[in-house]
């Protein structure tokens, strides 16, 4: 199997019919990542389009590095721009952790899963947005500290401060819905 990077590199060199492998890998993942964005399925879905187009159009800029953080760049810049020319686009807060997949042998494990879940996202929508935004992209997205610092343009260290702000926050908030 070849590499993200080595099928980029292919399109960026004018292959442009292997540009499918590497949408087959992240349609879905990054189709996630603009709804829990936007919170509306069309509104996800073209900009997922928009995101490709642009992978098209900027082939060319790309030199070699994490594909999966350059992509996310992408993204991003498209949901921002979006965002700017009808500001209709509302960010949804926090992070979908009921879309998980779980298994419960009875009512009484189910509920306290859900219970969990409820307090799981109650905690994480307390989190500043740059905060709940870097646990996202690491916690639910995987990408790794420098494809983070990339698709946000911070530094790698910026985003282990904010990773480790963010679970101390994430504590704190814990602890705060468990006294209710």
């Amino acid at each position: 199997m070849r590499s993200d990077e080595d099928i980029m590199t292919a399109v960026a060199n004018g292959k442009l019919e292997v540009l499918a492998e590497l949408y087959r890998r992240y349609r879905q993942p990054l189709y996630g990542f603009l709804l829990k964005r936007t919170n509306k399925p069309a509104a996800a879905e073209d900009l997922l389009q928009t995101t490709f187009e642009r992978v098209i159009k900027y082939r060319a800029s790309y030199k070699g590095n994490s594909f999966k953080g350059w992509l996310y760049t992408i993204a991003r810049n498209v949901l921002h721009d979006r965002q700017r020319l009808d500001g209709r686009l509302p960010l949804k807060n926090g992070l979908d952790l009921g879309q998980l997949p779980h298994t419960t042998p009875s009512a009484e494990t189910d509920w306290e899963d859900r219970e969990t879940r409820g307090q799981s996202q109650r905690a994480l929508a307390a989190l500043p947005a740059n905060y709940r935004e870097v646990v996202d992209l690491a916690w639910k997205r995987g990408l790794k500290y420098a494809e983070i610092a990339e698709v946000l343009g911070i530094t790698e260290t910026n985003v282990k401060v904010r990773m480790h702000r963010a679970t101390k926050q994430l504590q704190i908030n814990y602890a705060k819905i468990n006294r209710l």
